[in-house]
């Protein structure tokens, strides 16, 4: 396996995350006794945030220098979180959790852009990064119930220690990257532009309401699955199930799609039919196996879908833009999943459960057509 150490950095990096996301609306609303609605704006802002960082990340990638970039933004991190275990008190805790997504996004998106250059001669990091990526995060968030049952103190701490290690490993692995001058010739005209701008929307669109719709399963799923009498401790397994289905099952569907164009085109078609069907699975049910069946199927739809989307994205760009592109995919998934729970919570108001979950089977398989449709304008 090639680039072990930007692996295990995107390991390291959502083992940070996955320490402290899980337990952050519990925080606010039983330890520090805010309302529900106001960790809905806390969480609103961090995700407004890390947008923020995302933008200003991947264009400062293109712009400026990759190694120094990172270190910033991981100074930013490991000095946001210190704090926080310092002072995890009202009203400084929701101004150094949005000063951490600020940073976070930057990082994340100098990564991603990383990422995407080495890309080129690694066709398959986007797969071992996303499975990387899932080790982690299902370890963290197995130990963030335990370590906040100490502390909230020792959470933040702990994160500190794991942003601080993916600090050190960028300064002591990673390379600087060579970029290559895009020539005239290698240059897309302006009607390719046109073409690689509209197809890069209509793929930050789809990421958008894929993260919209998978939030429910985040925030909303849970109340109608306590209304039929299934505990929560069952709930939370469904995550623990979707985390050891990828951690199983990735390595198999790298093996089945080559990459290239028409495979990550295929890849993100297939995963929309199976988030499609995720949500027909658990409309009006009482049964738990329903709920299974729907998070394997959402499973399925991130293994497929979420992965290839980084990889199309990259197809698009050159050397001048790598950072910029993978930083606006990043800020679609970031403002799907800022909207989801408003959005979750306003239809499911207006219409009941029922016939929100219906509506996003029939939007999952309407997005098929503009994917079907989208086209390479230039060899890459």
């Amino acid at each position: 396996m090639k680039n072990k150490p930007v692996l295990f950095t995107n390991m390291l990096v959502n083992m940070g995350i996955g320490l402290i996301m899980p337990i952050t609306t519990l925080y606010i609303h039983r330890t520090l006794n805010k309302s529900l609605v106001t960790a809905g704006y806390v969480l609103f802002c961090f995700s407004g945030a890390m947008m923020i960082g995302n933008l200003i990340g991947g264009k400062l990638f293109d712009s400026w220098r990759q190694k120094p970039l990172m270190y910033v933004n991981g100074i930013g991190v490991v000095t946001a979180l210190f704090l926080l275990g310092l002072f995890p008190q009202w009203p400084i805790y929701p101004v150094l959790i949005t000063l951490y997504g600020l940073f976070l996004g930057g990082l994340n998106s100098a990564i991603n852009g990383y990422i995407a250059f080495l890309q080129v001669q690694d066709p398959n990091i986007f797969n071992n990064g996303y499975w990387f990526a899932s080790l982690g995060m299902g370890f963290a968030t197995f130990m963030s119930g335990i370590l906040f049952g100490i502390s909230i103190r020792m959470v933040f701490f702990s994160s500190t220690v794991l942003f601080l290690l993916t600090t050190l490993l960028i300064r002591l692995s990673f390379k600087t990257i060579k970029k290559h001058p895009v020539t005239t010739n290698q240059g897309t005209t302006d009607n390719g532009s046109r073409h690689a701008l509209g197809s890069i929307l209509i793929i930050c669109l789809v990421m958008v309401i894929i993260w919209i719709c998978y939030e429910q399963w985040n925030s909303n799923v849970s109340v109608p699955m306590v209304a039929k009498h299934i505990s929560v401790p069952k709930y939370s397994l469904l995550f623990t199930i979707s985390t050891v289905e990828i951690i199983l099952i990735q390595p198999f569907t790298t093996r089945l799609f080559k990459p290239s164009f028409k495979a990550e085109k295929m890849r993100i078609i297939l995963g929309l039919i199976s988030f499609a069907l995720s949500y027909l699975a658990i409309i009006n049910t009482g049964s738990y196996w329903r709920y299974v069946l729907g998070i394997t199927l959402v499973t399925f739809g991130e293994m497929l879908a979420l992965i290839a989307i980084p990889a199309l994205l990259n197809r698009f760009a050159d050397d001048r833009n790598r950072g910029t592109i993978q930083s606006v995919g990043s800020f679609a998934g970031s403002m799907g999943r800022a909207l989801g729970p408003l959005f979750g919570g306003y239809f499911i108001t207006a219409f009941d459960y029922s016939w929100t979950f219906l509506g996003m089977f029939i939007i999952h398989l309407l997005l098929i057509i503009p994917v079907f449709m989208l086209r390479m304008n230039k060899p890459k």
